[in-house]
C-alpha cells in the first residue's frame, strides 16, 4: 500500500462528502461505545492492580451455616488473626479494622472513618509512603497516616507532615502521608492507625483482637512465595471447629445443619476479591462487580463495533456499487486486481482512523455520562497507550472492512459496466440485506430486554410492600438507643416536632439492606417437632402503630404493655407474621395466639400482615419480630401538616440532629426509598441496554437510509413502468417499502425469540411480574418498523415523485 493510494483514497472521499460524513459518524459511534466498555472492562479487571504480588494475598473469609441464609462474609473474627500467625505456615498477617472517630478541628467536630491496621499491612499492601515513614505511623501509639485528600480536607494547602490533631480526645500525629487510593480498589481508606493506637482502651482493643464471635473489620494475610494457602485454611478451619460456636447451637440448630460445620473458613484471594459476589451486600464488602455482566457489557461494546463495521460495508458496497463505470475504465487502463483492492482498502483505512480519532473524541465527551450510568470513576481511561491503541484499531478496522468492497470491485464486468447494463450481483444484494436483518435482530432483542428490565423495575419498586410507605421518613442515627444518651434525646426531640405523628425504633427497616446483618434468624420447633428458620426483625414497641399495621389475630406490640423484653416467668411476646404461622404448623393465626414456641421462651402475643423486608426477588419469609431497646434506626409517622410541608419537616429533624450529633450529617430518606435503591443495579442495566439499543438502532437505520436511496435508484425503471401502466402513489410505496417490511420481519423472527428466552430467565427471578413484561418483544417491533418508516420515508416520497420522462431518458 503506498501513499499514493492514501491520497487517491481522500479525493475519492472528498467527491461524496455526506456519504463519507455518514460513513465517519456510524463508525465513530461504535468506536466511542467500544472503547468506553471495554475500558470499563480494563477498570474492573485491574482492581487491586496496585498490590505487588496480589496472587499471594488472601482475605479470610467465614460462612456463619446455622441461620437460614448462609453467606460468604469478609468481615471475620478477629481471633483467627493471632491463629494464622501461629499456623506454623509462613505468612503476614494484618487486622483491618474500619472505626468512626470523632475529630476536634478549629472547635468543631468532625466525624472521620480510621482504619486500624497492623504494621505488617504496609508489605502486604505494598504501600509507599510519599512523606513521613509509614512503618512509625502504624507501630507507634500516637502515629497517623493519611491520604492527600483528607489531609486537604484537615490541613487545607498546608504540610500536613508532623502536624498533630486530636482524635477521640487522643493527640496523634501525622507520620505519613499517602497517595489517594485508586477508584479500583477494595483497599480502601481515608486514615490509617496501628492496632496499637492510643484511640482505643487496651481493654476495648484486648478484647476486639481476641474475640471469636464478633466481625469487627477483615484479615488480610499475605503467604510466602511457594506456600499453598489451601495448608492455612485447613488450619483456620480446625480452629473454628473448636471456637465457642457450637455453645450457641440449640438442638434444632444441629438437626438443620446435618452434616455441615456451623462455620466454614474459607480463602478469598485479593486478585478476585472485586468479582467475589460470595460476599457482595455484607458488612464492609463494599461495591463488587458480576463479572457475567462485565464480559457482558465488553461483549456488548465489540458487538456495537460489529455492528458499525457491518454497516460501513453495507454503506461501501453500494458506494462501490455506484462507482463501477470508474472501476471499470480503471481496469481498461491496466489497473490490476491488487491495485483496486489496496485503493479500497486505502479509502477504508482512512475512513476508519478518522472514524476512530472522533470516536476517541466523542468518548471523551461521553466520559461523565458513563461513569454516571456505570457508577464507576472512569477518569484514567485516556492514556496515550489507550488511545493509540484505538487508532491502531481503527487502521485495522478499516483494513479488514475494505477488503469485501475491493472484492467486488475485481469482479465488475467492464463491457457490461461500460455499456450501462451491470449492476449489483444478487448475491451481493442479499449479503447486504442480510446485514441490515442482523443489525434490526440485535437492536430488537436488546430494546425487548432493556423494556422488560425497566418495566420489572419500575413495578418492583412500586409494588405494595404490606404498608403505606408515603408518609414515613427513616432517620439514619449513628449510635443505638440502649447505648448512647444522645440518641434517646434525639427521638425524644424528633417526637415533639410540629408534623411528626410518631416515632418508632427499629434495626432495621423494610426495604433496606446495608449488609450490616442488622435483623437474625432463629431455627424452632413447628407443631410436629420438625425445625423451621425464622428471620427475626427486632424492633420497639411502637413499630406497629407508626407503620400503621393491624392485628389479624392477637395484638401487636403496645407501648403500654410491653415495658420490659421479658415478665417473671422469663416469658418473651413476640409477634409473627402470617408466613410464620403457616410455617410452624398452625391451621390458622387465632389458633396462634397465645402458644407458646416449643423449645423457647417465646409466647405469640399475635399476628401481623406480611410485610416485605426484601425485594421481589425474595419471597415473604417466616417472620418474628423482638423488641429490641439497642436499635439505632427511627421512622417518624408524618401527619398531614406533616406531609405538606415535608421539606420544613426535615429541616426541623436535621436542625435537632445537629444539636445531639455535630460531628456528623443527618441521613434521612422516605421508607419508599429504599425499595428503589435496592433496583438500582437493575435501572442501570436497563439504561445502559437502552443506550446500546439506541445506537445500534441509529447505525441500522443509517445503512436502511442509504439501502432505500440504492434500493429506489436500482429500480427507477420498473418504477416508472408501473407508473405508465397506471400504478398511483399507493402502490409504489408499497412496492418500496414492502422490502424492508420484510426484512424487519426477518429480523424480529430471529431476535425476538431470543429475547424472549433472556427475559424469561430474568424474570424468573421474582416473585412477582409486571403484565407488561410480555408485550416487551411486540413493543421493540413496532418501534423498529417505525425507525424504518421514518429511514425510508424521504426516499419513498422520492419514487412516488419519480417523472417517468426524466429516468427513460437518462437511460435509454
Amino acid at each position: 500500500m503506498k501513499p499514493s493510494d492514501f491520497r487517491i483514497g481522500w479525493r475519492l472521499l472528498l467527491r461524496q462528502p455526506f456519504h463519507a460524513a455518514v460513513e465517519i459518524l456510524g463508525l465513530a459511534t461504535g468506536f466511542a461505545v467500544c472503547f468506553l466498555l471495554l475500558g470499563f472492562v480494563a477498570y474492573s479487571f485491574s482492581y487491586d492492580s496496585d498490590v505487588p504480588q496480589r496472587e499471594r494475598v488472601f482475605v479470610i473469609k467465614h460462612r456463619l451455616n446455622f441461620i437460614p441464609q448462609p453467606q460468604w462474609m469478609e468481615y471475620t473474627p478477629f481471633a483467627l488473626r493471632e491463629v494464622a500467625l501461629r499456623s506454623g505456615v509462613a505468612l503476614e498477617a494484618s487486622a483491618w479494622w474500619p472505626r468512626r472517630t470523632t475529630l476536634q478541628r478549629q472547635g468543631r467536630a468532625q466525624e472521620l472513618e480510621v482504619t486500624a491496621v497492623d504494621p505488617a499491612f504496609q508489605s502486604i499492601s505494598g504501600l509507599q509512603a510519599q512523606a513521613g515513614d509509614l512503618h512509625a505511623a502504624l507501630s507507634r501509639p500516637d502515629g497517623l497516616a493519611v491520604t492527600r485528600q483528607t489531609a486537604r480536607r484537615l490541613f487545607g494547602d498546608a504540610e500536613p507532615l508532623g502536624r498533630t490533631i486530636e482524635i477521640n480526645r487522643q493527640a496523634l500525629q501525622v507520620r505519613a502521608v499517602l497517595a489517594d487510593r485508586p477508584a479500583n480498589s477494595t483497599l480502601q481508606f481515608n486514615a490509617l492507625v496501628g492496632v496499637g493506637s492510643a484511640l482505643w482502651p487496651q481493654k476495648e482493643r484486648e478484647d476486639a483482637l481476641s474475640n471469636w464471635m464478633g466481625i469487627g473489620g477483615r484479615i488480610y494475610v499475605k503467604t510466602a512465595a511457594g506456600v499453598s494457602p489451601q495448608a492455612l485454611q485447613r488450619v483456620l478451619q480446625d480452629a473454628i471447629d473448636r471456637a465457642p460456636w457450637a455453645d450457641i447451637a440449640t438442638p434444632e440448630m444441629k438437626a438443620a445443619l446435618g452434616q455441615r460445620k456451623m462455620v466454614d473458613i474459607g480463602l478469598g484471594p485479593l486478585a478476585d476479591a472485586y468479582f467475589d459476589r460470595s460476599v457482595a451486600n455484607t458488612m464492609g464488602a463494599g461495591p463488587r462487580g458480576d463479572l457475567r455482566m462485565v464480559l457482558a457489557l465488553g461483549a456488548t461494546g465489540l458487538l456495537v463495533l460489529f455492528l458499525a463495521v457491518v454497516n460501513y460495508v453495507n454503506l461501501a458496497t453500494v458506494r462501490s456499487v455506484r462507482r463501477q463505470r470508474e472501476i471499470a475504465v480503471r481496469r481498461v487502463l491496466g489497473a490490476s486486481t491488487h491495485q483496486l483492492l489496496t485503493q479500497f482498502m486505502a479509502e477504508a483505512m482512512l475512513l476508519s482512523v478518522a472514524a476512530a480519532a472522533l470516536g476517541v473524541l466523542l468518548a471523551w465527551l461521553l466520559l461523565p455520562l458513563a461513569s454516571v450510568l456505570l457508577e464507576r470513576r472512569l477518569d484514567g481511561m485516556f492514556t496515550p497507550m489507550a488511545v493509540g491503541l484505538c487508532l491502531l484499531s481503527g487502521a485495522m478496522v478499516g483494513a479488514a472492512a475494505g477488503i469485501y468492497p475491493g472484492w467486488l470491485a475485481r469482479g465488475v464486468d467492464m463491457g457490461g459496466t461500460l455499456a450501462q447494463r451491470s449492476g449489483e450481483t444478487a448475491g451481493g444484494a442479499w449479503l447486504r440485506r442480510s446485514l441490515t436483518a442482523a443489525q434490526f435482530g440485535v437492536a430488537m432483542s436488546m430494546g425487548s430486554v432493556a423494556l422488560a428490565v425497566l418495566w420489572q423495575t419500575q413495578f418492583a419498586a412500586a409494588a405494595p410492600p404490606g404498608f403505606d410507605p408515603a408518609p414515613l421518613l427513616v432517620v439514619e442515627m449513628k449510635d443505638n438507643l440502649r447505648d448512647s444518651q444522645a440518641a434517646r434525646a434525639l427521638r425524644d426531640a424528633i417526637a415533639q416536632l410540629p408534623g411528626v405523628a410518631g416515632v418508632a425504633d427499629s434495626r432495621d427497616v423494610p426495604g433496606r439492606d446495608d449488609g450490616t446483618g442488622t435483623h437474625g434468624s432463629t431455627t424452632v420447633k413447628r407443631v410436629d417437632g420438625s425445625s423451621a428458620s425464622l428471620s427475626v426483625h427486632f424492633v420497639g414497641a411502637d413499630f406497629f402503630n407508626v407503620y400503621g399495621l393491624k392485628p389479624q389475630a392477637g395484638r401487636l406490640f403496645d407501648p403500654r404493655i410491653e415495658t420490659a423484653v421479658g415478665d417473671g416467668d422469663g416469658e418473651q411476646n413476640v409477634v409473627l407474621n402470617q408466613a410464620a404461622v403457616q410455617a410452624l404448623g398452625w391451621p390458622s393465626a387465632q389458633q396462634a395466639v397465645g402458644q407458646r414456641i416449643d423449645g423457647t421462651q417465646f409466647r405469640i402475643a399475635g399476628v401481623a400482615p406480611d410485610v416485605r423486608w426484601e425485594t421481589l426477588r425474595d419471597p415473604v419469609r417466616p417472620t418474628m419480630y423482638q423488641i429490641s431497646r439497642d436499635n439505632a434506626l427511627l421512622t417518624v409517622r408524618m401527619s398531614a401538616e406533616g406531609m405538606r410541608s415535608r421539606a420544613a419537616l426535615e429541616q426541623d429533624v436535621a436542625t435537632a440532629w445537629s444539636r445531639y450529633f455535630p460531628a456528623s450529617e443527618p441521613v434521612m430518606r422516605g421508607a419508599g426509598g429504599y425499595y428503589a435503591q435496592a433496583y438500582a443495579d437493575d435501572v442501570r442495566m436497563a439504561r445502559l441496554l437502552g443506550c446500546a439499543t439506541a445506537v445500534v438502532f441509529a447505525l441500522a437505520a443509517f445503512g436502511m437510509y442509504v439501502l432505500a436511496a440504492h434500493s429506489v435508484q436500482r429500480r427507477s425503471r420498473e418504477i416508472v413502468l408501473r407508473k405508465l401502466h397506471g400504478a398511483g402513489n399507493a402502490a409504489i410505496a408499497a412496492l418500496v417499502s414492502r422490502e424492508f417490511v420484510l426484512l424487519t420481519a426477518v429480523a424480529g423472527a430471529v431476535g425476538l425469540p431470543l429475547a424472549w428466552i433472556a427475559i424469561e430467565r430474568y424474570l424468573a427471578g421474582f416473585s412477582a411480574r409486571t403484565p407488561l413484561g410480555a408485550w416487551a418483544p411486540a413493543a421493540a417491533l413496532a418501534f423498529a418498523l417505525l425507525v424504518v418508516a421514518i429511514a425510508t420515508l424521504r426516499h419513498t416520497l422520492t419514487a412516488m415523485r419519480i417523472a417517468p420522462a426524466r429516468v427513460l431518458r437518462d437511460q435509454a
